[in-house]
């Protein structure tokens, strides 16, 4: 057992006080900033564009719309995305809703599946 001086148990003393007091305050600063980053990645991980432009009453807008949204319509996977896409790229901003029948693989079929999730402005 160690037995310790008057004097050297207050030096023990304010030495623990001052150890707690500075990770009570690297506790506080840390979790602040772990709080700014988290925030700041959030933000940042939101699409580039604004929500008018891609969807638009809730309705995804087909001329602005990337992979991902083009994919949250019924029967549209990866490839039906790459191909409208594409064929907006090549061809212009569709006109009308009823344009997208031009897609390849995109028949009135699958065409009235989606109609009334998305428009063409």
């Amino acid at each position: 057992m160690i037995v310790l001086k008057k004097k050297a148990k207050v030096i023990a003393a304010v030495f623990i006080f001052g150890v707690i007091c500075i990770a009570g305050f690297a506790v506080e600063y840390l979790e602040r900033d772990a709080f700014i980053m988290e925030t700041v990645a959030t933000e940042d991980a939101l699409p580039y564009h604004s929500e008018s432009e891609s969807s638009i009453d809730g309705r995804i807008n087909i001329n602005s719309a990337g992979e991902e949204e083009l994919m949250e319509l019924d029967g549209i996977g990866k490839a039906f995305a790459g191909r409208i896409i594409a064929y907006r790229e090549e061809n212009g901003a569709f006109a009308t809703p009823e344009e997208i029948m031009k897609v390849s693989g995109i028949s009135e079929k699958k065409f009235e599946k989606i109609k009334d999730d998305i428009c063409a402005k």
